[in-house]
């Protein structure tokens, strides 16, 4: 009888104990949370995932730069710079 008893909550335990995983975009992303949460940690996270956010960080930060350029001489012209740059680049590759 106390096997019994002790084996009824050593199970309930394990529930307890039990992580939800989710993932909002097929596995790329997981995070974990507690049944019954709403509270969810970043578990994982695809490397290459991480990357790719860095770079369209980078990408929405020149296309601030080019927006600004309209109010800033300076910028202005350094932007041309770097147009000319970008282009002599591709014309020699």
């Amino acid at each position: 009888m106390c096997y019994t008893s002790l084996n009824t909550v050593m199970q309930v335990s394990k529930i307890t104990e039990l992580t939800v995983f989710e993932s909002p975009d097929g596995g790329r992303t997981v995070y974990a949370r507690k049944p019954g949460s709403t509270h969810r940690e970043l578990h994982w996270q695809d490397p290459n995932l991480q990357r790719e956010l860095a770079e369209l960080e980078q990408q929405k930060r020149w296309v601030d730069i080019f927006s600004a350029r309209r109010d800033n001489v300076e910028l202005d012209r350094l932007c041309e710079q770097v147009e000319i740059m970008y282009e002599l680049g591709r014309k020699n590759t």
